[in-house]
């Protein structure tokens, strides 16, 4: 999808002085009720299950690793109830226009008396196109940055190509420096009316000679494949960050569970950076989208830890009462404090010296995004599940542990060059 220059709410929208396109809308009542009550059922099971997890114990690491996983889930949940419910008013409430003035395209869908004012650069609008839908009907496109944008619904064909002459016009309009945009418009022109010198009247003084840079694009040097150095400051600080579990081990004496343990936290540093990643590439669409990638990972995260805890920590053969369950958390993660701390400066400085400092959020999409950490993690679920039972059937947690250290620290490294390569056609600069 086409990304804006501007969104703005408001709860008045004056058009004063504007052009309106010819564009129609209307409510779909039936679709309306069908999504409105999906909404109420899924709604539903959402409050049921939140009032469900009020009456839940803590006092065992399961207990709490269970609430935080149905948690999570109704935060995930969540997502798709709020989905429903704009989509309910979406059909029930909505209505929309759109209009030129002051060189742009300002398209203001509305839910009631809230109004969604989206403003594009008319100077950078191109390939403007009629699509074809039902019998003599179209709908309006056009490119715009990386992306695309459909304006209303189908209309009759003679309107589509109405408000297209209208916008061809504007663009024209904008001054000799902007025609050369305006001629990669795409479009069969109908005969007959001209409204060109109308909609030029619209365009006088400042605004009609105004010329408008075009989109900066970062420079390309195709097939150039550039991976970060193994001694690169990401690279060095991944390697010490992985370092640390190995002096836990040699100094300190910290055994399999320690190692696990520390191993999951930094799922969650993973996690919590992904997320700071989904912020900078889907801006505002983070607001949706964050909530549900946390909801997902979360349960995730929930879920493995009860297996680490319970196979590598009290054990499944232990018949002892577990302690209170905060107690024993703060003596698992008490002793881990320095090596927490190293894989978030770890991962902060693999965060800023690569994805923003060599601009890897340049081209990134937001799909890709929310799947890049489980590529990583699955690598180092089986590291970690197959060197712990190596551990425990060798009976010699020391130099299993040793070995277990270096394999994930090799693996890890192997997969943070691979992650921040610059593929060919990729930006090279920062």
């Amino acid at each position: 999808m086409a990304f804006p220059e501007r969104i703005h709410i408001s709860v008045r929208d004056d058009s004063t002085g504007s052009i309106l396109l010819p564009l129609r809308w209307h409510r779909n009542w039936p679709v309306g009720l069908l999504v409105g009550g999906m909404f109420v059922a899924f709604a539903g099971v959402a409050v049921y299950q939140i009032s469900d997890m009020r009456g839940q114990r803590l006092d065992t690491v399961f207990q709490l690793m269970t609430l935080l996983f149905l948690g999570f889930w109704v935060l995930g949940w969540s997502v798709g109830v709020l989905g429903l419910f704009l989509l309910t008013a979406l059909f029930l409430l909505y209505g929309e226009t759109t209009r030129i003035a002051g060189g742009r395209l300002i398209h203001v869908p509305r839910l009631g008396p809230f109004k969604v004012l989206i403003e594009y650069d008319l100077a950078k609008v191109s390939n403007l196109r009629v699509e074809a839908g039902g019998p003599n009907r179209a709908r309006i496109r056009f490119d715009y940055g990386e992306g695309d944008h459909a304006m209303g619904n189908e209309l009759p064909r003679a309107e589509a190509d109405r408000a297209v002459q209208i916008l061809q016009s504007a663009i024209a309009a904008l001054g000799p420096a902007d025609l050369g945009l305006a001629r990669r418009v795409h479009v069969r022109e109908p005969p007959g009316l001209d409204v060109t010198k109308w909609v030029a009247r619209h365009f006088a003084g400042a605004q009609a000679g105004t010329p408008v840079a075009p989109a900066e694009r970062p420079p390309v040097q195709p097939g150039v494949v550039e991976r970060p150095s193994w001694v690169s400051p990401s690279a060095l600080a991944l390697i010490g960050a992985n370092l640390v579990p190995l002096g836990g081990v040699l100094l300190f004496g910290w055994d399999l569970s320690e190692v696990m343990v520390l191993f999951w936290a930094e799922n969650a540093v993973i996690g919590f950076y992904n997320l700071l990643k989904l912020a900078v590439i889907g801006r505002w669409r983070v607001l949706f989208l964050g909530p549900f990638f946390v909801g997902h990972y979360g349960a995730f995260m929930a879920g493995h830890f009860l297996f680490i805890y319970y196979m590598f920590v009290r054990t499944v053969d232990t018949t002892a009462p577990e302690a209170p369950v905060f107690g024993a958390l703060a003596d698992l993660f008490g002793p881990l404090g320095p090596a927490l701390l190293a894989l978030v400066v770890s991962h902060g400085v693999s965060f800023y010296m690569n994805f923003l400092g060599r601009k890897e959020y340049v081209g990134r999409q937001v799909g890709a995004q929310m799947s890049e950490p489980y590529k990583r993690i699955v690598i180092l679920h089986l590291t970690i599940i197959i060197g712990g039972w190596l551990i425990l059937l060798l009976k010699s947690p020391l130099p299993a542990l040793v070995f277990l250290v270096v394999l994930k620290t090799t693996l890890d490294l192997r997969a943070h060059r691979e992650e921040h390569r610059v593929k060919p056609g990729e930006s090279l600069r920062g």
